[in-house]
């Protein structure tokens, strides 16, 4: 192993000036550009900013983990403390560079899905990085990894540790990578964006484990996050990175209520806050989707004769105000986006039924009503979570909003239907230029964007955004959240909006209902769920929220949450006697 005869005094983590560029067809693109940072043993170094700001790739340089075509600058350096040795991370190679990545430094990927290997249980990949690292036997390692999975939330732990990859859902595989990351016991973990896919609840959960591995092994962590609110929580000291260069930096207190650069400022001013929360609208709207005795129900596989079924939702009805926002939160599993799809004909309905109005051609689909989904695909259309994965990296972004109108026949040549591309993206502010080039070239905003427009193309009245900003910037997401209420203005579109976001869903939404087991507890205006929630459920959901705050400020606890009874809510609608909320290029 490499060691450096610089001391580095009483830091874990020295890095001094260090560049990366990046080798494009467009020459060299300066991603980092000559900065220092310094994390102490067991300190919390928040790093911050938003996308293109090099905040991962400056995390990646200290795991050797970047791509190919990256360039360290030759005046770089990075070096960690072990054993009273001072070792240079980027002289590292082979057995060594292993000792240090993955079990010294550990890390927390963005996306799980791409940090597993798909073909081989999850228990398997976490019981050789233990044996690998700490010289666990196959027992005990698998004891551990077990214990991990409970203490990070993972319901049945003991189950979902002999499974695949695959068979989690998104808030399970990225609890999972944080078991495994912590799995390694090491001296400093680099946390990407480790809590943006998940629930408010389960995120307080994993922070709070966070702290407590932080005082019992006197682990160091680098957060990186986009979400100021979690920094607060978490955070020492805030390095806020802005192209490839830092631009403030200090203790939390000082950069998150103090700040000082005008960038600083405009990302806290970006955040979604509780305050002024808007009233309910005067005027009783008429429905424009009903939702009636809705269930769903998955089959659970296995061999037996008579088939197990998991029912994902129970016996909803609720009626859908037009021109509305309405918020649909919950924990993953709740049913959320299970309800979502079924309002889209995309999930079985095994009971009830759904039935559009206002529609020039009747739209009424259930468990024994045969759906007709172009006439449907005319009426609603769904905005994804992760815009990378479903645009078509092979078409242009022309041909990604055209591709519904060509498919449902809406126009009758070409020049119509470049006019109707070129208005939505006019409307969606997407320059018309751009619309030659391919996803590859744009941000996530810009991609969230197209999607956006691919799904007005076709002029529907309902929309179904399923964590359309859960992974965006705070400003990238305050753009999308306006576009989206301009939208709603003058379109007098219908907007069902998935979210385990609740400042989000506060700042955006007109209703709110609250989801638990597929079942409905809750429902209301923002006003009544945020201000005066009655379900010991929604509190809890309200309280675990990651408001910016001084980590010295303290919140009066709702009452512990006990699951209520299963209940079936009425109709959305309330009565008249109820109240109705990128790299820059190098010079």
């Amino acid at each position: 192993m490499i060691m450096n005869n610089k001391s580095m005094n009483s830091n874990l983590l020295e890095i001094r000036n260090l560049g990366i560029d990046f080798n494009t067809d467009e020459g060299l693109m300066r991603a980092v550009d000559g900065i220092d940072l310094n994390i102490r043993p067991g300190e919390v170094m928040g790093l911050v900013g938003e996308s293109g700001s090099g905040k991962s790739i400056t995390a990646k340089s200290i795991m050797q983990l970047l791509p190919g075509n990256a360039i360290i600058a030759p005046q770089s350096e990075l070096r960690i403390r072990h054993d009273s040795q001072d070792i240079d991370i980027l002289k590292l190679r082979g057995r060594d560079l292993r000792k240090v990545r993955g079990g010294l430094v550990s890390m927390i990927f963005q996306e799980p899905m791409a940090s597993f290997a798909p073909a081989i249980r999850i228990s398997d990949q976490i019981v050789e990085t233990m044996q690998i690292h700490l010289g666990y036997s196959r027992d005990k390692a698998r004891r551990v990894g077990i214990e991990l999975f409970e203490r990070v939330g993972i319901v049945d732990p003991a189950r979902r540790f002999d499974q695949y990859v695959f068979e989690l859902s998104g808030g399970m595989r990225q609890r999972a990578m944080i078991a495994m990351a912590l799995s390694t016991k090491p001296k400093l973990l680099i946390a990407d964006e480790p809590t943006t896919a998940l629930d408010v609840t389960i995120q307080a959960q994993v922070l709070d484990l966070m702290r407590e591995l932080r005082e019992e092994m006197g682990m160091a962590m680098l957060f990186i996050t986009h979400d100021l609110g979690v920094i607060s929580k978490i955070a020492d000291n805030v390095t806020v990175m802005r192209q490839g260069n830092i631009v403030e930096a200090g203790n939390a207190d000082q950069v998150l209520f103090q700040p000082q650069h005008h960038y600083t400022q405009r990302l806290l001013a970006a955040l979604p806050n509780l305050d002024n929360l808007p009233e309910a609208p005067k005027e009783k709207p008429q429905p424009l989707l009903s939702i009636n005795n809705l269930s769903i129900s998955y089959p659970l596989g296995g061999s037996s004769h008579k088939q197990e079924m998991f029912k994902a939702v129970k016996n909803i009805s609720l009626d859908l105000p037009e021109g509305q926002i309405i918020g649909l939160v919950g924990e993953s599993g709740s049913g959320k986006t299970s309800l979502g799809k079924a309002l889209l004909g995309a999930a079985p309905i095994s009971e009830g039924s759904v039935k559009y109005h206002n529609t020039k051609k009747k739209v009424h689909f259930g468990a024994n009503k045969r759906l007709k989904r172009k006439r449907l695909s005319k009426t609603a259309q769904m905005v994804f979570q992760d815009p990378h994965s479903s645009l078509n990296p092979r078409m242009t972004i022309r041909d990604i909003i055209a591709e519904p109108l060509e498919a449902m026949k809406l126009t009758s040549s070409r020049e119509e239907t470049d006019r109707r591309i070129i208005e939505v993206a006019k409307r969606c502010h997407i320059e018309v230029a751009h619309l030659r080039r391919f996803p590859h070239a744009f941000s996530g905003g810009q991609r969230q964007r197209i999607s956006i427009a691919r799904a007005l193309v076709c002029k529907p009245k309902f929309i179904v955004a399923d964590e359309s900003v859960a992974a965006l910037d705070v400003s990238i997401q305050a753009e999308i959240l306006a576009l989206l209420k301009e939208l709603r203005t003058e379109l007098g579109l219908t907007i069902l909006f998935i979210s385990h976001d609740l400042s989000v869903i506060a700042n955006l939404c007109d209703w709110v209902c609250v989801m638990k087991d597929g079942s409905m507890v809750e429902q209301g205006t923002v006003r009544q769920i945020f201000l005066k929630p009655q379900q010991p459920y929604t509190q809890t959901l309200i309280a675990s929220i990651p408001l910016l705050e001084s980590p010295q400020a303290q919140l009066e606890p709702f009452p512990e949450y006990t699951a209520p009874k299963a209940q079936r809510q009425g109709p959305f609608i309330m009565k008249d006697n109820q109240e109705q909320t990128i790299g820059r290029k190098r010079a």
